[in-house]
Parts: structure tokens; C-alpha cells; sequence
């Protein structure tokens, strides 16, 4: 009788041998296809992720390429004041804080600020405005008015804007910003300024002259 228990039981273990075998051998492929997956899918995400990163900088670049490429504002007023050049922009930036709802508790204007690229460099082309302001409202009016800034027909920027909340509540804000805008100098404005060179060479020539008869005695 212990004989052939012990044949039913080395049957039963070479049975549950085989049979994990065969599970085993059935399993593998499974697994691997699971790994293969597991893999592919990781490619997928990653690659998804670089396509949004792709789109986010296509989409950054054609918004830089689209305030590049926007045109400067050129009035059709022939006059040598500076302010008058500007036009309807002072206005415009003014009222679209308004309509968004902002309150403008302060206002200043600068004209050719020196810290300005354009001043230092192409000052005898354009003319260039800063205007310092001082917004009160909320978080979705203020980005309202930003964006208005930003998709304003003519080349304007948004130099430098400070925020904080306001002490007795703290949904409203108080902000500090400067917009600077930029238009083409008019003919009359370019022959002053080409008069004033030359009146500057000018009294350089006669200061030389002046100098070269007192060498003489």
C-alpha cells in the first residue's frame, strides 16, 4: 500500500511539474507581450509629450513672430510735438482700462525713456512713450486688460508690471504698470532734428575757427 501511495504521489508531483511547465511556457509569451506593451505605451506618452512641448513652442514662437511683425503707428499729423505723434494710443490704452473695469488711480508719461532699446539705438526714427500707470481691480479684469495690450493692432509693450493685493481685501489688486509706446517720426519731426545737427555742427565749425585765429596772434 506505502508503494503505491508512493507512485500516486511521484505521479502527482510530475503531473503538477508538467503542468507548471506548460503554464509557464503558455505564460512567457503573455508576459513578454505585457512587457512589449508596457514599453510601447511609455514611447507613446513620451512621444505625446514632446509633440505638446512642439506645439507649445510653435504656438510661442507665432506669437513672438506676430508682435515682431506688427506695424508702428504713424500719424498723420505733421507737427514736432512728440505727444501729438502718438495719436489715438494714448487714448486707447487709457479707455481699455476702463472698459475692462480697472480704476486708474495715478498716471505719468515719460517721453524717450533712456533705458528704451529703441532710444539708444534708432532715437532719430521713432518716437517713444512710457506710460506709468497705477490699476486697481481683479485678477480677471487686469488679465482682461493685458491681453488687450497684447493683441493691439500697432507695436506697443508691456515693460514692467508690479502686483499686489490690497490690505483690507485681498481680491483686489493694486498694480504698477508701464506701457510704452512707439511711433514713426514725421518729416517734420526728422528735418528738426537734421536742423538741429546741423546748427550743432555749425557752431562747432565757428568755435574751431575762433580757436585756430586766437593760435594765430
Amino acid at each position: 500500500m506505502n508503494n503505491q501511495q508512493n507512485i500516486y504521489i511521484a505521479a502527482l508531483v510530475i503531473c503538477l511539474i508538467i503542468g507548471l511547465y506548460l503554464i509557464f511556457q503558455k505564460a512567457q509569451p503573455a508576459y513578454n507581450i505585457y512587457q512589449d506593451v508596457k514599453t510601447k505605451t511609455a514611447t507613446v506618452e513620451d512621444t505625446r509629450k514632446q509633440i505638446e512641448e512642439l506645439k507649445a513652442k510653435k504656438e510661442a514662437y507665432e506669437r513672438e513672430e506676430k508682435v515682431s511683425t506688427k506695424p508702428v503707428y504713424k500719424s498723420d499729423i505733421e507737427s514736432t510735438d512728440q505727444m501729438s505723434s502718438f495719436g489715438v494710443m494714448f487714448e486707447d490704452v487709457i479707455q481699455s482700462a476702463k472698459y475692462n473695469g480697472l480704476k486708474l488711480r495715478s498716471i505719468s508719461y515719460n517721453l524717450s525713456p533712456g533705458d528704451d532699446i529703441i532710444v539708444k539705438n534708432i532715437a532719430s526714427e521713432y518716437n517713444v512713450c512710457a506710460i506709468n500707470m497705477q490699476l486697481i481691480g481683479s485678477y480677471m479684469q487686469l488679465r482682461s486688460y493685458f491681453q488687450d495690450i497684447y493683441n493691439y493692432p500697432y507695436l506697443i509693450n508691456l515693460d514692467k508690471i508690479s502686483i499686489n493685493p490690497y490690505e483690507g481685501n485681498k481680491r483686489i489688486l493694486i498694480a504698477d504698470v508701464t506701457v510704452t509706446l512707439y511711433s514713426a517720426k514725421n518729416e517734420a519731426q526728422k528735418a528738426a532734428i537734421q536742423a538741429a545737427q546741423d546748427l550743432g555742427a555749425g557752431d562747432e565749425k565757428v568755435d574751431a575757427t575762433a580757436a585756430g585765429e586766437a593760435v594765430g596772434q
